[in-house]
Protein backbone atom coordinates (compact mmCIF):
# COMPACT_ATOMS: atom_id res chain seq x y z
CA UNK A 1 0.00 0.00 0.00
CA UNK A 2 1.14 3.56 -0.75
CA UNK A 3 1.30 5.90 1.84
CA UNK A 4 0.42 9.33 0.75
CA UNK A 5 2.57 12.07 2.13
CA UNK A 6 1.85 16.13 1.24
CA UNK A 7 3.30 18.57 2.48
CA UNK A 8 3.97 22.29 1.13
CA UNK A 9 7.50 22.41 0.30
CA UNK A 10 8.41 18.53 -0.12
CA UNK A 11 7.32 15.72 -2.56
CA UNK A 12 8.46 12.17 -2.02
CA UNK A 13 8.12 9.44 -4.17
CA UNK A 14 5.40 7.08 -3.06
CA UNK A 15 6.53 4.73 0.28
CA UNK A 16 6.24 1.00 0.78
CA UNK A 17 5.92 -0.55 3.51
CA UNK A 18 8.54 -3.62 4.05
CA UNK A 19 7.76 -6.39 6.33
CA UNK A 20 11.18 -7.84 7.76
CA UNK A 21 11.34 -11.33 8.21
CA UNK A 22 12.61 -12.99 11.66
CA UNK A 23 15.50 -13.97 9.04
CA UNK A 24 16.00 -10.86 7.64
CA UNK A 25 15.78 -8.45 11.17
CA UNK A 26 18.89 -10.81 12.39
CA UNK A 27 20.68 -10.57 9.15
CA UNK A 28 20.40 -7.00 9.26
CA UNK A 29 21.11 -7.19 13.32
CA UNK A 30 24.71 -8.85 12.55
CA UNK A 31 25.67 -6.31 10.19
CA UNK A 32 24.65 -3.22 12.01
CA UNK A 33 24.01 -2.07 15.98
CA UNK A 34 20.04 -1.52 15.76
CA UNK A 35 17.66 0.78 17.48
CA UNK A 36 15.58 0.05 20.79
CA UNK A 37 12.20 -0.02 19.37
CA UNK A 38 10.80 -0.45 22.36
CA UNK A 39 8.89 -3.40 21.14
CA UNK A 40 8.94 -5.65 24.53
CA UNK A 41 6.81 -2.14 26.10
CA UNK A 42 4.31 -2.65 24.48
CA UNK A 43 1.11 -3.17 26.84
CA UNK A 44 -1.91 -5.05 25.30
CA UNK A 45 -3.63 -4.85 28.93
CA UNK A 46 -5.19 -1.53 28.48
CA UNK A 47 -6.87 -2.15 25.47
CA UNK A 48 -9.14 -5.48 26.42
CA UNK A 49 -12.15 -5.52 29.02
CA UNK A 50 -13.11 -8.85 30.52
CA UNK A 51 -16.00 -9.29 28.47
CA UNK A 52 -13.79 -9.61 25.67
CA UNK A 53 -11.30 -11.92 27.53
CA UNK A 54 -14.55 -14.13 28.44
CA UNK A 55 -16.09 -13.90 24.63
CA UNK A 56 -12.56 -15.38 23.51
CA UNK A 57 -12.94 -18.40 26.15
CA UNK A 58 -10.77 -17.05 29.06
CA UNK A 59 -12.42 -16.50 32.54
CA UNK A 60 -9.00 -14.37 33.14
CA UNK A 61 -7.60 -11.31 31.40
CA UNK A 62 -4.29 -12.62 31.57
CA UNK A 63 -4.41 -15.71 30.98
CA UNK A 64 -6.33 -14.04 27.63
CA UNK A 65 -2.91 -12.00 26.70
CA UNK A 66 -0.57 -14.76 27.60
CA UNK A 67 -2.38 -16.72 24.70
CA UNK A 68 -2.31 -13.88 22.84
CA UNK A 69 1.56 -12.99 23.23
CA UNK A 70 2.42 -17.41 22.93
CA UNK A 71 0.38 -17.32 19.64
CA UNK A 72 -2.24 -19.89 20.44
CA UNK A 73 -5.21 -17.37 20.20
CA UNK A 74 -5.36 -15.18 17.07
CA UNK A 75 -6.93 -12.08 16.68
CA UNK A 76 -9.51 -13.44 14.55
CA UNK A 77 -10.68 -15.38 17.30
CA UNK A 78 -11.74 -12.79 19.82
CA UNK A 79 -15.57 -12.30 18.49
CA UNK A 80 -15.68 -9.30 20.62
CA UNK A 81 -13.40 -7.04 18.65
CA UNK A 82 -13.86 -4.97 15.98
CA UNK A 83 -12.44 -6.02 12.43
CA UNK A 84 -9.87 -2.19 13.27
CA UNK A 85 -9.58 -3.84 16.55
CA UNK A 86 -8.27 -6.92 15.81
CA UNK A 87 -5.80 -5.43 12.54
CA UNK A 88 -4.47 -3.00 15.42
CA UNK A 89 -4.00 -5.82 17.39
CA UNK A 90 -2.66 -7.88 14.97
CA UNK A 91 0.13 -5.26 14.06
CA UNK A 92 0.94 -4.81 17.72
CA UNK A 93 1.89 -9.07 17.88
CA UNK A 94 4.03 -8.50 15.32
CA UNK A 95 5.54 -5.10 15.65
CA UNK A 96 8.98 -7.02 15.52
CA UNK A 97 8.38 -7.74 12.24
CA UNK A 98 6.66 -4.62 10.99
CA UNK A 99 8.67 -2.03 12.21
CA UNK A 100 11.51 -1.86 10.35
CA UNK A 101 15.00 -2.22 11.59
CA UNK A 102 17.26 1.04 12.05
CA UNK A 103 20.39 1.77 12.96
CA UNK A 104 21.45 2.71 16.46
CA UNK A 105 23.06 6.26 15.86
CA UNK A 106 26.28 8.09 17.19
CA UNK A 107 24.87 11.78 15.46
CA UNK A 108 21.79 12.59 15.28
CA UNK A 109 20.39 12.63 11.66
CA UNK A 110 17.63 15.20 11.54
CA UNK A 111 14.74 15.72 8.76
CA UNK A 112 13.39 19.04 8.03
CA UNK A 113 10.64 20.04 11.02
CA UNK A 114 7.65 19.32 8.00
CA UNK A 115 4.10 18.92 9.14
CA UNK A 116 3.19 15.63 6.91
CA UNK A 117 -0.36 14.80 5.59
CA UNK A 118 -0.88 10.85 5.68
CA UNK A 119 -4.22 9.85 3.60
CA UNK A 120 -4.95 13.43 2.77
CA UNK A 121 -6.66 14.42 6.47
CA UNK A 122 -9.03 16.88 7.03
CA UNK A 123 -10.42 19.25 10.20
CA UNK A 124 -11.21 16.42 12.40
CA UNK A 125 -7.86 13.86 11.57
CA UNK A 126 -5.91 13.21 14.56
CA UNK A 127 -2.42 15.38 15.48
CA UNK A 128 0.78 13.09 16.05
CA UNK A 129 4.17 14.94 17.28
CA UNK A 130 7.43 13.96 17.06
CA UNK A 131 11.32 14.68 16.75
CA UNK A 132 12.30 15.41 13.66
CA UNK A 133 15.13 12.18 13.21
CA UNK A 134 15.63 10.34 9.80
CA UNK A 135 14.60 6.87 11.48
CA UNK A 136 12.10 8.33 13.57
CA UNK A 137 10.15 9.52 10.21
CA UNK A 138 11.28 5.83 8.90
CA UNK A 139 9.43 4.03 11.82
CA UNK A 140 6.50 6.18 11.55
CA UNK A 141 6.00 6.16 7.96
CA UNK A 142 6.23 2.59 7.92
CA UNK A 143 3.15 2.18 10.46
CA UNK A 144 1.19 5.08 9.01
CA UNK A 145 1.52 3.11 5.56
CA UNK A 146 -0.48 -0.06 7.46
CA UNK A 147 -3.94 2.44 7.71
CA UNK A 148 -5.84 4.45 4.95
CA UNK A 149 -6.96 6.54 8.23
CA UNK A 150 -5.93 10.22 7.79
CA UNK A 151 -3.43 11.76 10.45
CA UNK A 152 -1.30 15.10 10.86
CA UNK A 153 2.29 14.01 11.67
CA UNK A 154 4.47 16.90 13.04
CA UNK A 155 7.93 16.61 12.94
CA UNK A 156 9.90 19.22 15.73
CA UNK A 157 12.98 20.64 15.29
CA UNK A 158 14.86 18.28 18.03
CA UNK A 159 18.27 18.57 16.08
CA UNK A 160 17.72 15.19 14.48
CA UNK A 161 17.59 13.07 18.10
CA UNK A 162 15.35 10.38 17.70
CA UNK A 163 12.25 11.02 20.67
CA UNK A 164 13.92 8.97 23.18
CA UNK A 165 17.36 10.76 22.87
CA UNK A 166 15.70 14.14 22.41
CA UNK A 167 13.59 13.58 26.02
CA UNK A 168 17.56 12.54 27.59
CA UNK A 169 19.07 15.76 25.83
CA UNK A 170 15.87 18.10 26.70
CA UNK A 171 15.83 18.55 22.58
CA UNK A 172 11.88 18.01 22.85
CA UNK A 173 10.78 21.04 24.78
CA UNK A 174 7.12 22.97 24.95
CA UNK A 175 8.86 25.99 23.01
CA UNK A 176 9.83 23.64 20.19
CA UNK A 177 6.69 21.93 20.01
CA UNK A 178 4.98 25.99 19.76
CA UNK A 179 6.93 26.65 17.62
CA UNK A 180 6.29 23.95 15.15
CA UNK A 181 2.61 24.10 15.79
CA UNK A 182 3.20 27.71 14.86
CA UNK A 183 4.91 27.47 11.87
CA UNK A 184 2.19 25.37 10.25
CA UNK A 185 -0.89 26.76 11.60
CA UNK A 186 -2.43 23.66 13.18
CA UNK A 187 -4.94 25.56 14.92
CA UNK A 188 -6.09 26.53 11.90
CA UNK A 189 -6.31 23.18 9.92
CA UNK A 190 -8.16 21.08 12.75
CA UNK A 191 -11.48 21.80 14.55
CA UNK A 192 -10.15 20.23 18.05
CA UNK A 193 -7.26 20.65 20.36
CA UNK A 194 -5.67 16.93 20.77
CA UNK A 195 -2.04 16.14 20.28
CA UNK A 196 -0.31 13.19 20.85
CA UNK A 197 2.98 13.18 21.91
CA UNK A 198 5.31 9.54 22.06
CA UNK A 199 5.30 7.76 25.09
CA UNK A 200 9.00 8.28 25.92
CA UNK A 201 8.07 12.31 26.11
CA UNK A 202 5.47 11.81 28.70
CA UNK A 203 7.31 13.39 31.36
CA UNK A 204 7.15 16.66 29.36
CA UNK A 205 3.15 16.15 29.20
CA UNK A 206 1.75 18.88 31.93
CA UNK A 207 4.82 21.16 31.05
CA UNK A 208 3.75 21.00 27.43
CA UNK A 209 0.06 21.33 28.47
CA UNK A 210 0.59 24.58 30.44
CA UNK A 211 2.92 26.05 27.92
CA UNK A 212 0.41 25.69 24.79
CA UNK A 213 -2.75 26.99 25.88
CA UNK A 214 -5.82 25.21 24.77
CA UNK A 215 -4.23 22.22 23.53
CA UNK A 216 -4.77 19.02 25.00
CA UNK A 217 -1.52 17.03 24.83
CA UNK A 218 -1.55 12.93 25.16
CA UNK A 219 1.08 10.77 25.93
CA UNK A 220 0.86 8.32 23.30
CA UNK A 221 2.52 4.17 23.57
CA UNK A 222 6.44 4.46 24.02
CA UNK A 223 6.67 1.87 21.00
CA UNK A 224 5.67 2.95 17.83
CA UNK A 225 3.95 -0.67 17.56
CA UNK A 226 0.83 -0.32 19.93
CA UNK A 227 -0.47 3.24 18.44
CA UNK A 228 -2.57 1.36 16.08
CA UNK A 229 -4.24 -0.07 19.21
CA UNK A 230 -3.79 2.99 20.95
CA UNK A 231 -5.94 4.81 18.38
CA UNK A 232 -8.66 2.71 18.64
CA UNK A 233 -11.54 2.97 15.78
CA UNK A 234 -9.50 6.13 14.36
CA UNK A 235 -6.75 3.41 13.01
CA UNK A 236 -8.36 1.32 10.39
CA UNK A 237 -7.06 -1.40 7.58
CA UNK A 238 -6.43 -1.06 4.31
CA UNK A 239 -9.35 -1.45 2.17
CA UNK A 240 -9.49 -5.29 0.67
Amino acid sequence: MCLKIRDSSLRFAPFRMTRWTSAEVSKKAASMLLANLYVDKIDLAPYFTPGDCRAAGFPDCREFLAALKEGRLKPEDCPSLSPAKRYALSLALRAGEILPPVQSLELPRPVPAELYEINEPDAASPVLATANSEFTLMVLTGLLALTVSPFYLLLVDCRGDTADMAMIYRSFTPQRLDQALEAHKLAAKVTHRRLVIPGVLAPLKEESAAYLTGWDIVAGPICAGELPLFMGEKWQPPEE
